[in-house]
């Protein structure tokens, strides 16, 4: 039977996400192992009053926080090469875009709501942007 704070249908999936995020940066942030095992508890108590919507949930907590990974990592790989290479230049020839529009994807900035990011597609292309400009530097570099 589900507890009566969570709603019915569609929206308990979005609840039960949200509930798992707190309870994830909870854990995060206890201090005590007593802490910990108050809030392993309830999260027991999750997978019990819906263990199919639980798990649903864990899945998309978990690429939630793999996407948040990938762009830390991308910031953080991009922090070198950023004031050695021009972003404008990417950002039309690669992406058509504005260099705002790069940067903001770079830096995860709140667009409309929420954090922007790149895209499956864009990432490609941004990888493809990288070693296209490494291929013309390298070739450049022999040619002198």
């Amino acid at each position: 039977m589900l507890n009566p704070a969570l709603p019915k249908g569609g929206e308990i999936k979005t609840v039960m996400i949200e509930k798992i995020n707190q309870l994830k940066e909870a854990f995060c942030n206890a201090k005590s192992d007593k802490e910990r095992d108050v809030i392993d508890i309830q999260m027991k108590e999750l997978i019990n009053q819906d263990s199919e919507k639980f798990s649903e949930a864990m899945v998309a907590s978990a690429k939630e926080t793999a996407e948040k990974a990938t762009q830390l990592v991308m910031k953080q790989k991009m922090k070198e090469v950023i004031p050695a290479i021009s972003m404008v230049y990417i950002a039309k020839t690669y992406f058509n875009k504005t260099d705002s529009w790069l940067y903001q994807r770079i830096n995860g900035n709140i667009v409309n709501g929420k954090p922007a990011s790149f895209s499956t597609k864009e990432l490609d292309t941004m990888k493809f942007a990288l070693s296209d400009l490494s291929n013309k530097l390298g070739s450049l570099s022999v040619a002198i």
